[in-house]
């Protein structure tokens, strides 16, 4: 079996995963054909340089909204 590396590796240890899931599924909103999904990119309100340290700052700030909205929305226990 591939040893897995990067996102993909990082979220399924993250979310304590047995199997590594298949790539075809079904939506968990609306049940039309979807694909599996291990991050979602924001575009940035405009063209920006941003040291590791604030874009580090930026993406947990980002993260932490985005787990809200899941919880709203129920997709997130």
């Amino acid at each position: 079996m591939r040893r897995m590396s990067g996102i993909v590796a990082f979220q399924l240890k993250r979310s304590r995963a047995t199997e590594i899931p298949s790539r075809l599924d079904f939506c968990e909103v609306c049940r039309e054909k979807g694909h599996v999904r291990y991050f979602v990119a924001a575009k940035l309100p405009r063209f920006m340089h941003l040291c590791d340290e604030h874009y580090l700052k930026v993406r947990g700030k980002l993260e932490k909204a985005l787990e809200k909205i899941l919880r709203e929305e129920g997709l997130l226990l």
